[in-house]
């Protein structure tokens, strides 16, 4: 006789495996006709994840010319998604050492933050953070994923 024995008197949900939901996520690789900027939406959540090759020279945190038209490009975004809240991460690749990374992954997130709170109102709460190498999306192993590791992040809620 095939299945589990249940004792009898017991809820055959509280003994079967439990399942996650996943969320679908969407993937738009160009939002502006930029390949170096992505959005993923699950649910209400957004993020837009903008390349460091666009927003920075090599191992700065000074701002390309391009990287304000990207960022109010993203400011536009958050305002028409009625967004209350948006939290801004600075990561890297895991070239030099974790000390540097975490620094210059700070000093990005920061200067994005100051560029984006001037296409804000005032109501939007920006945080910024840097994660260094802690949190990479590809493998570190080759210069392709390490690129997609060095990126700024703005994650935010539609309403």
């Amino acid at each position: 006789m095939g299945g589990p024995v249940q004792a009898a008197g017991t809820d055959p949900a509280a003994t079967a495996p439990s399942h996650r939901v996943i969320s679908v996520v969407h993937k738009i690789s160009e939002v502006t006709g930029s390949p170096e900027v992505r959005r993923e939406e699950t649910g209400n959540r957004v993020e837009v994840a903008l390349s460091a090759g666009i927003l920075f020279g090599k191992d700065s945190a000074r701002l390309s010319k391009i990287a304000g038209h990207r960022i109010t490009e993203a400011a536009r975004a958050i305002r028409e998604a009625g967004s209350s809240a948006v939290a801004v991460a600075g990561h890297t690749d895991n070239l030099g050492s974790a000390s540097h990374g975490l620094v210059l992954s700070q000093q990005r997130a920061d200067a994005v933050t100051r560029v984006l709170s001037r296409h804000l109102p005032n109501t939007v709460k920006v945080t910024a953070r840097g994660y260094g190498e802690a949190r990479p999306v590809a493998d570190n192993d080759h210069e392709a994923g390490r690129k997609q590791n060095r990126r700024v992040t703005l994650t935010f809620h539609r309403r």
